[in-house]
């Protein structure tokens, strides 16, 4: 099969699964059958629960009616749309989870069992807005932004992924008919899922994002089984990966953001490394009582991230640890997620025929990783020393 073949496939499995969840009744049914996974649910009985679920009854109290409509609507509606993006199966009589890899995507669950209401409406919008894979490509190519761009940048950069090409190998005329449908339709509907900011009078874009979001669901995949693998994702073990370019690293190391329950340490040498997916992320880490820590010898970065999100706790590096001269490298950026894993990003400054920084990155996911074992013996004492805030000083770190 060839590789637009692969990818045409994989397009139309994500978006099958995305289009599938945009409606609650039925993320309430995936829910009900995942908890049953196993051994599955007979469709009578699902039906009675999902009856309970959706007229916020207890099971006691569900009418004969109640219990018919539920059964109509699954038998003719639900389950033909959740069996058909392979999500649920029926065997025998029950339905079944199956093995698609969405069930092991990160955050999923969560968003799967998010309740009715405004949440759930909320959600609707979300999964509706990625359920096409324009738009998660115009995710993919904000998250990586710090300022709001003018449409027409974000129309060449996202025909130039769409091309697998560079931004100078795209035709005027092809971003020309990326930005007509952006405008037309792709913007306002990610604008009215709250994903986005979109001021169509100044023609300019930001990314906004959703906490149930993850970096992994709008990049692209080359495996149709999994919605949770990036190009860069490595499987614990003892292996150390090498990751080449800016957009590898970026989304590498927001998916380590992501992942972190209690504690994340982070180095960034410069605001142009930061950009807004980054700011989000660390927000969600912070909202979810991850404990974040972020240095810098840059004042502007420390500035910056005091102002956006008070709460993470700042440090300044002591040392040139960082300079990694003459070989014409220093390190740009450091992602330690609950000291299990860590990338460490390099940037090297353009050569004479080259306009372009060139970004690599070691990636390390394991307690028992070299890499990670490493990083553990160097920063352990000194993390445990950062237990203590002071909102008016930048702790020092002997590093």
């Amino acid at each position: 099969m060839s590789n637009s073949a692969s990818s045409g496939s994989t397009t139309g499995v994500r978006d099958g699964l995305f289009d599938a969840l945009a409606d609650g009744r039925r993320r309430a049914v995936v829910r009900l059958v995942h908890e049953r996974s196993l051994e599955g649910i007979e469709k009578d009985d699902l039906a009675f629960q999902l009856a309970a679920v959706m007229a916020d009854k207890r099971l006691a109290a569900v009418t004969d009616d109640d219990h018919q409509r539920a059964r109509i609507e699954l038998h003719h509606t639900l389950l033909p749309r959740l069996t058909d993006a392979g999500l649920l199966e029926e065997v025998d009589g029950a339905v079944r989870t199956t093995e698609h890899g969405a069930f092991d995507a990160a955050g999923l669950e969560a968003a799967i069992s998010a309740g009715h209401g405004d949440d759930a409406a909320e959600l609707d919008a979300v999964f509706e807005a990625l359920a096409d894979e324009r738009r998660r490509t115009v995710l993919g190519v904000l998250s990586d932004q710090y300022h709001p761009i003018a449409t027409e940048t974000l129309a060449r950069d996202v025909a130039a992924r769409e091309a697998d090409a560079t931004e100078r190998e795209v035709s005027q005329e092809r971003v020309d008919e990326v930005l007509t449908s952006l405008v037309h339709v792709h913007l306002p509907l990610l604008s009215d899922a709250a994903l986005i900011g979109y001021d169509a009078d100044a023609g300019r874009v930001s990314y906004d994002g959703h906490p149930a979001v993850r970096t992994e669901w709008v990049r692209p995949t080359s495996d149709v089984a999994t919605i949770d693998d990036t190009a860069a994702t490595v499987t614990e073990g003892t292996d150390v990966r090498t990751l080449e370019g800016r957009e590898s690293i970026v989304a590498t190391g927001q998916s380590l953001c992501e992942r972190a329950d209690d504690e994340l340490f982070l180095m960034f040498t410069t605001t142009g490394l930061l950009e807004e997916g980054c700011f989000r992320r660390i927000e969600d880490a912070v909202d979810r009582g991850v404990d974040v820590y972020l240095g810098s010898r840059d004042q502007r970065v420390r500035d910056l991230v005091r102002e956006r999100v008070p709460e993470v706790v700042l440090w300044e590096p002591q040392t040139d640890w960082l300079d990694l001269r003459p070989e014409g490298k220093s390190v740009g950026r450091l992602v330690f997620a609950d000291r299990e894993a860590v990338m460490l990003g390099t940037f090297a400054q353009p050569t004479r025929d080259d306009t372009e920084i060139v970004e690599t990155a070691i990636l390390g996911d394991g307690p028992r990783n070299g890499l990670v074992v490493l990083m553990r013996q160097m920063l352990d004492a000194r993390i445990d020393g950062l237990n203590v805030r002071n909102d008016e000083h930048v702790l020092q770190f002997s590093l």
